[in-house]
């Protein structure tokens, strides 16, 4: 049974009575209150009598309705049909009804009469088989009847997508559904007078009464919840608010633009204190990365890479002092190489020891956690992206190439040839050169010479253009995520096929995530991580140096005959001429590397309590990397080592591959694994929840393994099966040989660290916060010094927010916080043991025993490599939040470091690592964020312009210990002064020196050279060779930035979005590209005056010196003799002084008049994006969709004195690396 309920203010509830919910009427005056109450118990007594007269059967009576958005009249009319009841109202009672959606079955006549009359503002009574229907009076109060009824429901969002896994809940009990994937829901026998809660991840909760209707329900994100930035350190994930930890949290989808390959190269110019150095455009190649400088001299300068709480390993074990090189171009890429850009959420940088000490003795480079994306609760929603990008390839015309054309390059020949300038006896006959060798050999008549030096003037052989490509591009991902509370996935597929601008380069790469976080039940977690990728690279044989040929190769050089066949010329070596043409070198001439890696992590969490939970993480990943060098038979690299041109027949006497090519391969497999235990504890204590308590303590288990073989076969047939020719070893005695002394070589390095950390802090009223974290690492590497085996890293942090005490109310600072921090860590060198390290090599041919040679000393002494770090920071939000931003100021300092003593080479080795010097890195950073323009309307409409600039600064220098200079440990040469990869007390590592220009000579255009051995030749033999070099030689700057940092725009309107980004990098010096190849073969033991026949020169050439006082107008030498261009004219026996050059045009490319800044400004990305409008997105059939163009490596500002050389190419390399080629892109975004 029914019953009512009146109630009213000064009325208390009266139990058996129908609900009743009124308009309250004022009541000022006893007597008007008294009137009130007299009323409503005048309705009261009706609405009692009313209900008497309703008879029996209108109760027995049953009705079915089942309608949608149903007029009212409908629905009378359908009672009328299926009761035999008439109706009694004023048709202009229904006008101003609203439609019913009801579903009720079999339900007694009275409670569809309230069902579907309800919120209408009318009435009924039962009279007899008439129903009567009322207005509701408006002296009355308004009549809820309690009804269970069946709802039926929808939840969506603003846009009017469902939302799956939606909660219901019944308000008051534990009565709770969840939507379907349309977000369509049911609950039956629901009170209509009862309230329901209605909750989704990231939108903002609604309750909503049955009586309201419950038929759409729309959800509004919450955007404080969407905007607020998630910081982790792979650990744990922080609170912004009470970060007291120098780490720079960017989005991806912040920084990502069309044609980006790869997260690291989206990160220049992104975060302060971050340095990007990309020293070759080449597809694949990965980039150097800096944070807040250089910690160690021996060690890895690059920093940790964490995906998802886990380290991530490089596929092949690079040696540091190879992938520090500046000049290295990587290939191979790096750690996250095989992680697409499309499936990372965010990148957090930890710049400090406060954020970095967990990572123990990895982390003294930084590190840089990367989290990649998780499913949502909800319907499922595909993406799908697509980008199609379009890379320049150099041309001619660039203003960074500026080399001569063909008749330009015969008339320098000319005039050197004029000038008796002097050759090797044995150079390669081609060009202006070879036709003039002819003529005097009578190979051709005078008439013949005339008429190819005639064609060679015109020839204009365009290397750029055969040897390079336009290259197109693409990169193609799909997801789909969703899922509901107890289960949420997110899944991708992605392909990504880049083309180089050398022709036959590209890469191609595939990849699969698969991100699963389950709630097992209410205290039991899950969460699982599967990566894999497989990719291929397939470049030009790194040893043909296909850019440099086609910059450092004369155009008077054909490429082809006029039959259209190759052109070939003899080039010499060692051991005879043999042909040469580089389109056949570069169809011939492989390296091809295959790539494939997996890595799985689980993750089990148990709650015990609110405050304690425990997480079991376990992580196995595996990488096989297969490098392949393959020359053909028909090459000229083959031709030199069978010792004749291909298809003539070999001297088996000599020959070293009388059949075949040769086939370089080198397998590296890479296997780890980490096992983690962690406990989170996390309490706010006391009564007001003022006190946070927060700790988390937790011990690893990690191993990371290589093993690998490298083998060298040749009579390689890859035409024929890629089988290898059998070679009789008695026929061919040096092949022979060879075989013997180059047998399978094998690899294998396992390092093992057990781990133990604890971190923890406390916030009082969310205003000062201090936090303490330490580690503690034991490796395999160090083990006959038990003090020596256990190194604890820690570090003491603090955060006061002054605003929540001085500012607290104030519009214009809504943040201002002071951060500080202390820490300690330590740094090993993977290939130092305590016990020797032997390389086992082949049968010696002379003695006819094995041979071995000492790979690594015993290092059994060796210390940790120590760093301390000092960190303070101002962090601050101002007017509105529209300004927010960052000062910091850090110093690093590294004791102990690991530098190299020279020993006798009586020991098997010339270098022992040892402990000494210490390291100093400090410099400050500055991160802004502003917000001009926040004029954003719903549905992203209206106008919005950010400014995000960085800056970041790191000065370091090299500090020899008190007892012994650190130079003293090295045997530096004039070519480690000349590069930069000396070690000297005092200077900034990867310092270099110059010799230092004194201008031309006036008799022959001679360059001249301050303190040189033409001047100070006896002051010179008494110097030691440091002495002596850096006599010669001054100081010209640092190879790599002390101040690096980017400028980002974006401004929006109307579903219009442009963005750009310009990088910039100051503090660095650089090489000018050399004039010309002065050495052959790139070999410094045979040098010569004049450049070789096939080599181009720069154009600056053509304004040398030629006549006495020309020195006056010029810098460039004139035409240089042998006598003029040797450099000592100290008999080799001598040894004194010690060898400071090579040669004249050595010293004149490499002395201080060569030297430019490194400075620039770099338009690196520009986005042009358009967002259709959901509207028409919906009648598409789609929930977004847009499309983008972009650009990267636009155009760079840089010093006038470079002539158009790019900055990033430094000029320090033995061949020139292609640069950061400009590229645009076609971007299309579509979710479903």
């Amino acid at each position: 049974m029914n019953f009512f309920t009146i109630q009213s203010q000064g009325i208390g509830r009266c139990q058996g009575l129908p609900l009743l919910n009124h308009k309250v009427l004022p009541a000022s005056r006893n007597g008007l209150l008294k009137k009130i109450i007299m009323r409503i118990q005048l309705c009261t007594l009706i609405i009692i009598v009313t209900c008497m007269q309703v008879s029996a059967s209108a109760y027995s009576q049953s009705v079915t309705l089942n309608e949608k958005n149903a007029p009212l009249q409908t629905l009378l009319e359908k009672i009328k049909e299926q009761s035999g009841y008439k109706f009694w109202y004023n048709i202009d009672l229904l006008k101003n009804t609203k439609p019913v959606s009801v579903n009720l079955n079999q339900v007694p006549l009275n409670e569809a009469l309230k069902y579907i009359l309800l919120n209408q503002q009318l009435s009924y009574k039962i009279v007899d088989k008439t129903i009567v229907i009322n207005p509701v009076s408006k002296n009355t109060v308004t009549i809820l009847l309690s009804v269970p009824v069946d709802i039926a429901g929808k939840v969506t969002d603003t846009d009017g997508t469902p939302l799956q896994g939606a909660t219901i809940r019944q308000k008051g009990t534990t009565r709770s559904v969840l939507t379907d994937k349309n977000g369509e829901f049911k609950m039956q026998q629901v009170s209509t007078d009862a309230t329901l809660t209605i909750s989704y991840l990231g939108y903002i909760t609604r309750e909503i009464r049955v009586s309201q209707g419950v038929k759409n329900i729309v959800l509004k994100a919450d955007e404080k919840a969407l905007n607020e930035v998630t910081v982790t350190n792979g650990y744990q994930e922080l609170d912004p608010r009470t970060l007291t930890s120098a780490i720079t949290t960017v989005k991806a989808k912040d920084i990502l633009v069309p044609g980006i390959f790869s997260i690291d190269q989206a990160l220049e110019g992104r975060v302060a204190g971050l340095f990007v150095m990309n020293n070759s455009g080449e597809i694949g190649a990965a980039p150097k990365i800096r944070i807040r400088g250089t910690s160690t001299v021996l060690g890895n300068h690059e920093p940790l890479w964490v995906v998802d709480g886990v380290v991530v390993n490089d596929p092949v074990n690079i040696d540091p002092a190879t992938i520090n090189d500046l000049d290295f171009v990587n290939r191979l890429g790096n750690s996250i190489s095989g992680l697409k850009p499309f499936d990372i959420e965010s990148i957090d940088v930890l710049k400090d020891a406060s954020a970095t000490a967990l990572y123990g003795v990895r982390a003294a480079n930084g590190v840089i956690v990367i989290t990649t994306k998780k499913g949502h609760v909800g319907a499922p929603i595909i993406n799908f992206s697509s980008a199609s990008t379009y890379t320049a390839r150099p041309r001619y015309t660039d203003h960074n190439i500026n080399v001569m054309d063909s008749r330009q390059r015969v008339d320098y020949s000319r005039d050197l040839i004029n000038n008796n300038m002097s050759y090797p006896a044995n150079i390669n006959y081609v060009g202006y050169e070879g036709a003039l060798h002819d003529l005097y050999t009578n190979a051709i008549s005078y008439e013949q010479f005339q008429a190819r030096v005639s064609q060679m003037e015109t020839m204009n052989t365009d290397w750029f253009s055969l040897i390079n490509q336009d290259a197109f591009s693409t990169q193609n991902d799909i997801s789909i995520s969703g899922g509901t509370p107890k289960m949420r996935y997110f899944a991708s597929l992605g392909a990504a096929n880049q083309n180089g601008t050398i022709k036959g380069d590209k890469v191609n790469q595939y990849t699969a995530f698969l991100k699963l976080n389950a709630n097992l039940t209410e205290r039991l977690t899950w969460d699982m991580n599967f990566r894999s990728n497989v990719s291929k690279k397939n470049y030009v044989a790194n040893s043909v140096n296909a850019l440099d040929y086609a910059y450092n190769t004369s155009r008077a050089v054909p490429a082809y005959t006029n039959d259209g066949s190759y052109s070939y010329y003899n080039r010499y070596d060692i051991n005879g001429y043999y042909n040469f043409n580089i389109l056949n070198e570069i169809n011939n001439s492989r390296d091809i590397t295959n790539l494939s890696g997996i890595n799985l992590t689980n993750s089990l969490g148990f709650r015990f309590s609110p405050a304690l939970r425990g997480t079991l993480l376990f992580s196995y990943s595996l990488n096989n990397t297969s490098q392949e060098s393959n020359y053909g038979e028909n090459t000229y690299y083959s031709a030199v080592l069978r010792r004749s041109n291909y298809k003539v027949v070999p001297n088996a006497s000599q020959t070293l591959m009388p059949f075949g090519g040769e086939l370089q391969s080198n397998t590296t497999r890479n296997y780890s694994y980490l096992l983690r235990p962690q406990f989170d504890y996390k309490k706010n204590l006391g009564g007001s929840n003022d006190h946070l308590l927060t700790a988390a303590i937790g011990g690893e288990l990690s191993s990371t393994k290589y093993d690998g073989t490298e083998t060298v076969d040749r009579g390689f047939l890859p035409d024929r099966g890629s089988v290898f020719a059998a070679v009789d070893p008695i026929t061919y005695p040096q092949y022979a040989v060879w075989a013997l002394n180059n047998p399978v070589k094998k690899t294998d390095q396992l390092t093992n660290l057990i781990s133990a950390y604890f971190t923890t802090s406390y916030t009082y009223k969310n205003r000062y916060t201090i936090n303490f974290n330490t580690r503690t690492d034991y490796s395999n590497k160090f083990g006959a010094s038990s003090n020596e085996k256990f190194l604890p890293s820690y570090s003491f942090s603090g955060r006061w927010d002054v605003a929540q005490d001085f500012f607290k109310n104030s519009k214009n600072v809504n943040m201002l916080a002071f951060r500080g921090s202390y820490g300690y860590q330590g740094n090993m060198l993977a290939n130092q043991t305590p016990e020797v390290i032997m390389k086992t090599g082949g049968l010696d041919p002379v003695t006819g025993e094995y041979s071995s040679t000492i790979a690594y000393y015993p290092n059994p002494n060796l210390k940790w490599e120590k760093t301390g770090q000092v960190n303070a920071a101002l962090d601050f939000s101002l007017f509105g939040s529209k300004l927010n931003g960052s000062f910091t100021y850090y110093h690093k300092k590294t004791v102990n470091a690991f530098v190299n003593a020279e020993v006798s080479d009586i020991n098997g080795r010339t270098a022992y690592v040892v402990n000494s010097g210490t390291i100093s890195n400090q410099g400050i950073e500055v991160a802004l964020s502003f917000t001009p323009i926040d004029n954003a309307l719903k549905g992203g409409k209206g106008f919005t312009w950010r400014v995000d600039p960085e800056i970041g600064q790191a000065i370091n220098s090299l500090i020899g210990s008190k007892s012994v200079n650190v130079a003293t440990f090295n045997s530096n040469t004039y070519l480690t002064y000349l590069n930069g990869s000396m070690v000297l007390d005092g200077k900034s590592i990867n310092s270099f020196y110059s010799y230092k220009y004194a201008g031309l000579s006036p008799v022959n255009g001679k360059p001249l050279f301050y303190n040189d051995e033409t001047t100070n030749g006896p002051k010179l033999k008494a110097m030691t060779s440091d002495q002596v070099f850096q006599y010669v030689m001054i100081p010209s700057g640092n190879r790599v930035p002390t101040l690096q940092g980017g400028l980002s725009n974006s401004l929006s309107y109307n579903g219009f979005s442009l963005s750009f980004n310009l990088s910039y990098s100051f503090g660095s010096t650089i090489r000018l590209m050399k004039l010309y190849e002065s050495r052959y073969g790139g070999s410094s033991s045979i040098s010569t005056a004049a450049p070789m026949p096939e080599n181009n020169v720069s154009t600056e050439l053509l304004n040398r010196w030629q006549k006495p006082g020309d020195e006056a107008f010029t810098n460039i030498p004139g035409l240089l003799n042998s006598l003029d261009y040797n450099v000592s004219r100290t008999h080799w026996s001598t040894g004194q002084p010690y060898v400071y050059a090579t040669n004249m045009w050595q010293m004149y490319d490499s002395s201080d008049l060569r030297t430019a800044s490194g400075n620039f400004v770099k338009i690196k990305t520009w986005s042009l994006r358009y967002a259709l409008p959901t509207e028409q997105s919906k009648k598409l059939g789609l929930r977004m969709a847009s499309i983008s163009l972009a650009g990267t490596n636009l155009y760079t500002f840089a010093s006038k004195k470079l002539n158009g050389q790019d900055p990033e190419q430094a000029g320090f390399s033995s061949s020139i690396q292609l640069s950061q080629r400009p590229s645009f892109s076609l971007g299309i975004d579509i979710s479903l």
